[in-house]
């Protein structure tokens, strides 16, 4: 299993827009760090630290407090007006064993070299079925076009997915494909 950022969390017993404000001068964030069957929790993390854990675009992190570490996802970012600082993180205690099976939406990514030649792009998917560490959910899957020509397509097996994801849709499902819209319907399929 890949190894994930670590927030160092201190418990935070003092709450309140006032204390919130202290604390945020400080360099801290608040957070909650709640769910899994246990207590929420009102701790607080360095400001830096979740840039870091933002700017790597992660969402999955062990979170540190009194000596415990636990497994958690950032559930919610609270940012500043200008949204270039963060002002609050929920995050979700998670099974970091537990699997689960979702749709994920599929991404059209890049500009066929076959649409300078007349061809059209249609998307016939736009998610699919997979079966994943709950804490490993990808956003999307990428569909990537970019080399299509006229009459060329791209199916469910042709997709690049992560190693900890098996998709359960048919490999042979068609999700993209470039035609010729000059083309009768018949002709074309």
């Amino acid at each position: 299993m890949t190894e994930d950022f670590r927030l160092s969390a201190e418990k935070r017993e003092l709450l309140g827009s006032a204390n919130t404000r202290r604390l945020r001068r400080q360099g801290r964030v608040p957070a909650n760090l709640y769910g899994f069957k246990k207590d929420s929790v009102n701790v607080s993390v360095l400001a830096e630290d979740i840039e870091k854990l933002v700017a790597g675009g992660s969402r999955v992190c062990d979170v540190a407090v009194d000596g415990a570490v636990e497994k958690a996802v950032v559930q919610e970012l609270q940012w500043d007006i200008y949204s270039t600082h963060v002002k609050h993180v929920d995050l979700k205690r998670v099974d970091a064993e537990a699997v689960t099976t979702v749709e994920v939406p599929l991404l059209v990514w890049g500009e066929p070299i076959g649409l300078k030649d007349g061809g059209q792009l249609r998307q016939l998917a736009k998610k699919v079925t997979v079966t994943c560490p709950e804490i490993r959910v990808p956003k999307n899957i990428q569909v990537r076009v970019a080399t299509l020509k006229v009459g060329d397509s791209v199916k469910v097996g042709d997709l690049s997915v992560p190693e900890s994801v098996t998709v359960d849709t048919p490999a042979d499902t068609l999700v993209a494909e470039l035609f010729d819209p000059k083309k009768p319907a018949s002709e074309s399929e």
